[in-house]
This record gives C-alpha cells, sequence and structure tokens, in this order.
C-alpha cells in the first residue's frame, strides 16, 4: 500500500497550483515540529533530530522560494521564516519543546491563510454552478 501512498501524493504535488503546493509544505513542516515535539517528550534525540531537521528544511525551502523583489509581503515572509528556523535550530540544539508551540502557532496561521487563498478561483475565473441530482445531492461529472 505505501506503493500506492507514493503515486498518490506524486499525482497530487505535480498537479497542484503552486498555492497548494505551499500549504501542503506547511502541513510538511507542522507534521515534523510535532513529531519532534512527541520525540522530545519520548527523549528519543535521534527522533527529535530527525523531525526538525526536517522542518527546518522545508521552512528553508518556503524561503528559498520567496520573490524578495515582490515587495513587502515577501520581504515580511522572509523574516517570518528567519525567526521560525530559528526556534527550530534552537528546539533543535536545546532538545526543549517551548519554542516549537510558537513555531506551531506561526505555522497553522500561515497554512490557513494559503489555505484560504489557495481556495480562491484564480481572478477572472467563474466557478462552474453546483448542479443538484434529484435527491437534492450535489452531482459530480466524473466523466469530464
Amino acid at each position: 500500500m505505501a506503493g500506492g501512498s507514493a503515486a498518490y501524493r506524486k499525482v497530487e504535488v505535480e498537479t497542484a497550483s503552486p498555492e497548494k503546493l505551499v500549504v501542503m509544505l506547511y502541513n510538511g513542516a507542522i507534521k515534523h515540529v510535532e513529531e519532534g515535539k512527541h520525540a522530545i517528550a519520548a527523549r528519543d534525540l535521534r527522533a527529535t533530530h530527525d523531525h526538525l531537521l526536517r522542518a527546518q528544511e522545508i521552512v528553508t525551502e518556503l524561503r528559498g522560494a520567496l520573490d524578495l523583489t515582490a515587495g513587502e509581503i515577501a520581504f515580511n515572509l522572509d523574516r517570518i521564516y528567519d525567526y521560525l528556523h530559528r526556534l527550530l535550530v534552537t528546539a533543535n540544539l536545546k532538545k526543549d519543546a517551548a519554542p516549537l508551540d510558537e513555531c506551531l502557532t506561526h505555522l497553522r496561521d500561515l497554512r490557513d491563510t494559503w489555505a484560504e487563498i489557495s481556495a480562491r478561483p484564480a481572478p477572472g475565473v467563474i466557478p462552474a454552478p453546483v448542479a443538484h441530482n434529484a435527491h437534492g445531492n450535489i452531482a459530480v461529472n466524473v466523466a469530464g
């Protein structure tokens, strides 16, 4: 089943909008920070390091994808990502979960904002009307 899951994830990534990809990266970072917190509580130093390092890599990827010529929002995100990275490094070095709580709060807020953005229709795109079947349920056209 792992092969099917990996194939599904690959298709999901390849077909996702840029906004959805950002949401997926946030979800990955959140997952690894949460796993790092659990590993700290369990005193599993190796798992703590591995999960927090992966979260650091994701934050670095998000930061690297910024177009700093795009203006103030990109510059502010760069500063936020730098701060999140420092929180993750501190938590990893000290094996301290306290910085991770703040990191998770920021990551979830950013993820929720990007999820809201990705749910909006693109400018100029008119959403298709919702069709209902005879039973009042939403009809889905699976044939395309």
